[in-house]
């Protein structure tokens, strides 16, 4: 039982509805909450409606008095752990469970003072002049259900009829071990953390981070615990941790933000987190993916949920079919009802995505295909259990190596610990055992999160199998001691010099500028510049598109700089993927070149075609070359070359070719036609084409070689 004092936290969105109540409409629903006595003033009844919601006596008996199907809703909206839901989904709800007016079912809880409507933001000011007007004249209306009274209807089962769904399974139960999740997640999250990801106005991902998403080779594999495909796994991994919080929407794109408290107190209430937050994702489906112009997520969150709450209906042992349980819903769901489909995903999402989240058990059944159950996990989740189950705990999963390797093994780890672990290290597979690398640019990114030195040790010491090695320990201190050297400047000046010389030259004369660079300084106050002591050749904005000073010789790889018109970007943007190149020109130009080795490092490293082909277009003013194009796409891969010995028959014109190659007798003899008039035959089968032709008067001449 939750206390008044416990359930502060849920007050706030309750009183805004009150005050935005018309006196008519506040007096309507304290008359069936609480039934006043008296003509108390406005706010008095606002203050009691409060109190009444934290006495349970009193809510269980207004609950009684509600239908069966508002009662089922309130008991729908309990297991979802989501207290926010759209109307619609609540009226299929209302309408699955029998009532003829899924709307009416839904105003009797508002009006009864258990359901309030939800007030977006800048609501501020707004009046409700009845119930019915606010649900009939409001677009998308959401509702706050309070959850001390959804969880009174969690012990009182509906009059369902689901023994039709039972299934006989005499074999083992396979029980994910739910860490598949939380595991993506603090992925989505490390990977947000280097780079953000772009929406359009739409809210739909840019084309590049789309298929980065899809094709990414930890978030867009298929969990090894689900039993049937799950679409678009990484585009769902970005919206789970972007609706538990763990992305920070800005101007609608994603940032990193910050993981729910939850996750440090166990597995159970880091996966019931995970789960409330299914609800409200929008745009994906389990068959359909990620498609956020289709609406087709709202229909099929109320029906999933609503299936999942059947399954709590049975017996904790019993076993249901799948299949079963989806035409169950399909067969009585207001949007599917008057023709259901073969399949909506429901069953997609119970042998998929369910078990993976430790919601359900699985059982194969003799004549094929799965049932399910919910696991103990999942029944404490929907509200059955009172209490989570336990989880094996192995403190020692760590095996740090001297390579800087990190060997976690998946049975040792928790939501807490995954998380610490992606604060300092990058996350390269997954599996039983899952590995992760110690790198400088993800420890320093964990030491501006607030990590320190002593911290980092104190991680891997405690959780590893073995003493962390003394090569591990000299790269984190030295790690941490450059970024403790690191100084930031709120605003500054850079200077670049021709060359180190002349950077030299300046600090001796008194410019007021810390190197940073052989040719680079910066200053803090550009005040404190006397510029009539400077040549300047130009300056830079950086928020303006990049200068086009690339030139790109005839070759496509070798790249010469045009040093004046250059910036500070440029070389760092080219060491990603070229060499530099020594040609002894003058310091006004400089000159890489792309090469096998520098592409395959620069493919390592995240460089695709496509960012390749902006930085040329952006750089050089010209598309990618094609040598580039071929060297890129071709470092890391096995691409397939093979030499055969020919002879190369060439002919007088095109039409010839085109009859040698159609008349059977001909055809025969020909392995391969190389072009127009060029075609390719086997040494073996050259004297008797050569006869053939003879026989048509064609002259053959071999050439000598």
């Amino acid at each position: 039982m939750t206390s008044a004092a416990s359930n502060d936290q849920f007050l706030e969105p309750i009183e805004r509805a009150l005050e935005a109540y018309d006196e008519p409409t506040l007096r309507q629903v304290a008359g069936k909450l609480y039934r006043p006595r008296n003509q108390w003033p406005a706010e008095e009844l606002r203050r009691r409606c409060i109190e009444t919601l934290s006495n349970a006596p009193v809510i269980d008996r207004r609950l009684k008095e509600l239908p069966i199907p508002s009662r089922g809703v309130l008991r729908l909206i309990a297991q979802s752990r989501q207290p926010y839901w759209p109307v619609g989904s609540l009226v299929e709800w209302a309408m699955t469970l029998g009532a003829g007016d899924g709307l009416e079912a839904i105003r009797t809880l508002l009006e009864s003072g258990v359901l309030y409507p939800q007030l977006r933001t800048g609501g501020n000011g707004l009046v409700i002049r009845g119930i019915e007007t606010w649900l009939t004249q409001t677009s998308d209306p959401q509702v706050y259900a309070p959850p001390f009274v959804t969880q009174r209807t969690l012990r009182e089962p509906l009059p369902l009829d689901v023994e039709s769904l039972r299934v006989e399974a005499s074999g083992p139960a396979i029980e994910a071990d739910g860490l598949e999740w939380p595991l993506r997640l603090a992925i989505v999250h490390q990977q947000v953390s280097a780079n953000p990801l772009r929406r359009t106005q739409t809210r739909e991902f840019f084309k590049r981070d789309l298929e980065r998403l899809r094709s990414d080779a930890l978030l867009g594999t298929q969990p090894g615990e689900s039993l049937v495909e799950i679409a678009d796994p990484g585009l769902l991994a970005v919206g789970l941790a972007n609706a538990v919080g763990a992305l920070d929407e800005q101007g609608g794109d994603l940032f990193a933000g910050i993981f729910p408290e939850a996750w440090d107190k166990g597995h159970a209430p880091a996966l019931a987190e995970i789960y409330a937050s299914l609800w409200k994702l929008r745009g994906w489906t389990p068959l359909g993916g990620w498609d956020m112009a289709a609406d087709a997520s709202r229909p099929l969150a109320s029906a999933t949920l609503f299936a999942l709450s059947l399954l709590s209906h049975l017996p904790d042992e019993a076993w249901a079919d799948p299949r079963k349980l989806e035409t169950w819903v399909l067969s009585r769901h207001p949007f599917w009802a008057s023709k259901p489909p073969a399949e909506a995903g429901i069953a997609a999402f119970l042998l998929g995505l369910a078990p993976t989240l430790r919601l359900v058990q699985t059982c194969k059944l003799p004549e094929g295909g799965y049932a399910v159950r919910l696991s103990p996990l999942g029944r404490w989740i929907l509200g059955m259990h009172d209490a989570p189950p336990a989880f094996a705990e192995f403190p020692k999963t760590l095996l740090v190596q001297p390579n800087l390797e990190i060997l976690a093994y998946r049975q040792g780890l928790s939501p807490g610990l995954i998380f610490r672990l992606s604060r300092f290290a990058l996350w390269k597979t997954l599996g039983a055992a899952c590995t992760l690398q110690l790198e400088p640019t993800i420890v320093y990114r964990g030491l501006e999160s607030g990590e320190s030195l002593e911290s980092l040790l104190q991680t891997l010491d405690r959780y590893g199998m073995k003493s962390t090695p003394t090569p591990v320990i000299e790269a984190l201190r030295t790690w941490s001691n450059k970024r403790e050297r690191i100084t930031v400047y709120p605003s500054a000046a850079l200077f670049e010099f021709a060359t180190p010389e002349d950077l030299a030259e300046a600090l001796s004369r008194g410019l007021p500028a810390q190197r940073l660079t052989d040719r680079v300084a910066v200053v803090a106050s550009e005040g404190k510049i006397d510029y009539k002591n400077f040549r300047l050749t130009g300056t830079r904005d950086y928020c303006l598109p990049p200068e086009r000073c690339v030139d790109v010789e005839e070759d496509g790889v070798t790249l010469n700089i045009d040093m004046a018109r250059s910036d500070l970007l440029l070389e760092t943007e080219l060491q990603r993927f070229a060499e530099p190149l020594d040609r002894g020109t003058s310091p006004a130009r400089k000159s890489y070149r792309l090469t096998p080795a520098s592409l395959r490092q620069a493919r390592q490293r995240g460089v695709t075609i496509d960012a390749l082909t902006e930085w040329f277009e952006q750089r050089a003013g010209l598309p990618l070359s094609p040598a580039a194009a071929l060297l890129l796409s071709t470092t890391g891969e096995s691409v397939p070359a093979e030499f055969h010995r020919r002879l190369v028959m060439h002919v007088g014109t095109a039409l010839q070719g085109d009859g040698l190659m159609q008349w059977p007798q001909t055809r025969a003899l020909i392995h391969q036609r190389l072009g127009p008039t060029a075609l390719a035959v086997l040494e073996a089968d050259a004297e008797k084409l050569g006869k053939l032709l003879a026989e048509l008067g064609w002259r053959i001449r071999f050439e000598a070689g």
